[in-house]
């Protein structure tokens, strides 16, 4: 019953330098993606691929010490594609 709720304070065992590539990959994927939906700002597939990438990159970012400062940034950029993706329904 409270093995959710031990997971929550469980260690991570995943070393800092692994949080970092993985900040790096997510980062080359987002501006990938954000490169399609400045040539398509209408392409729904792009879109939700970008809000699950920054959904990701949320929770790895903040595990990150060289992209942690983009948090901020990045919560700005959600808003904007959520705002695009409400124009366009």
């Amino acid at each position: 019953m409270f093995e959710s709720l031990k997971s929550l304070w469980k260690k991570e065992k995943h070393p800092p330098e692994d949080y970092d590539e993985q900040s790096r990959v997510l980062a080359g994927e987002i501006v990938r993606l954000e490169g399609e939906l400045q040539g398509n700002p209408g392409n729904g597939e792009i879109q939700k691929a970008l809000i699950l990438i920054y959904n990701r990159a949320l929770s790895v970012y903040a595990k990150s010490k060289t992209h942690r400062q983009e948090i901020d940034s990045l919560f700005v950029r959600i808003d904007e594609l959520r705002n695009v993706i409400r124009r366009n329904i």
